[in-house]
């Protein structure tokens, strides 16, 4: 593909740079997807997003591109919660395995997908490989564990090979860009669901609302993670967006004034308190208790803005 023209758009600087029409970026997404443009091409296209940011427009059509190419997709009759898991902790205890849990005891699946290993991070795949949570790299093993165990993470070389490849640039270029929001997006589910979405920055939380409240039966929460995991900061009062069926309102966590979670957020110290929970030696934390509430009030049909 003749990608020249699509940098010339988008890279002229955050004031002079144009969104791309729903064609243009579907094809270039693609085109990207299948490896088809240079690597200082795809360097130059990396940056000049990371500066620009996405439309709504744009989102809608780099969604449909990377859809357009899942490996599988998973079918179900009850609601699923989809969690995208790409950030990992570096201080905190990643607690997105204990919420998985939490929803699993509400009877609710849930879907996981994210990467599996990150050098600067505890990733959720480190987490559920210790806490011998299910792992499924295919439809069939996916859909067991949904059923027998109410959860399962997929990680995204196994879900879409081709996304995994185009997001492993980061590690090349030096920063995310454009292809982890869309990542984040990311719902391999033919059935009822709802999204978990966890972002780092305001300004993406506002693109990424922007294109939900666009799509049609649409449900998800929307808000800034704990870093950037799809679960709530316990001291921070965060603003949760909940979109549904073209409409949205915020709910805020207030946060907590104490917590007694670990002083750091290595995989054995994380393992042994997400355990202490699970066997009851200790009270599920409430930003944990508050997130699945609200989750599946949404996956059920049953929020309201009173809620």
């Amino acid at each position: 593909m003749n990608f020249t023209p699509i940098i010339k758009e988008v890279g002229r600087g955050i004031r002079g740079a144009r969104g791309l029409d729903a064609v243009a970026a579907k094809t270039a997404f693609a085109a990207l997807l299948e490896g088809e443009v240079s690597d200082i091409q795809l360097g130059a296209w990396w940056l000049a997003m990371r500066i620009k940011g996405e439309t709504p427009e744009e989102l809608a059509a780099f969604v449909d591109a990377m859809h357009g190419t899942l490996a599988f997709r998973i079918k179900t009759d009850r609601p699923v919660a989809v969690l995208a898991c790409y950030n990992g902790a570096r201080q905190l205890p990643n607690l997105t395995p204990l919420l998985a849990w939490a929803l699993a005891q509400l009877g609710m699946r849930v879907l996981l997908h994210g990467v599996t290993q990150d050098a600067t991070r505890v990733t959720t795949h480190d987490l559920f490989a210790a806490l011998n949570f299910p792992i499924a790299e295919s439809a069939e093993n996916t859909e067991r564990a949904l059923n027998e165990r109410g959860m399962a993470f997929t990680p995204l070389d196994a879900l879409h090979p081709k996304l995994a490849a185009l997001i492993s640039n980061r590690w090349r270029i030096g920063v995310r860009s454009t292809p982890h929001t869309v990542t984040k997006l990311l719902l391999p589910i033919d059935g009822p669901s709802v999204r978990v979405i966890a972002l780092t920055h305001g300004d993406y939380i506002e693109r990424m609302g922007a294109y939900i409240s666009t799509q049609p039966d649409a449900k998800a929460l929307v808000f800034r993670g704990c870093e950037g995991e799809p679960v709530l900061h316990p001291k921070r009062a965060v603003s949760v967006g909940i979109f549904e069926n073209e409409t949205s309102h915020m709910h805020d966590w207030p946060g907590v004034t104490v917590h007694d979670l670990p002083d750091n957020c290595e995989i054995a110290t994380t393992v042994a308190y997400i355990e202490s929970v699970i066997q009851g030696a200790r009270p599920m934390p409430p930003w944990i208790d508050w997130l699945a509430r609200h989750v599946h009030l949404l996956s059920y049909g049953t929020y309201s803005a009173k809620n």
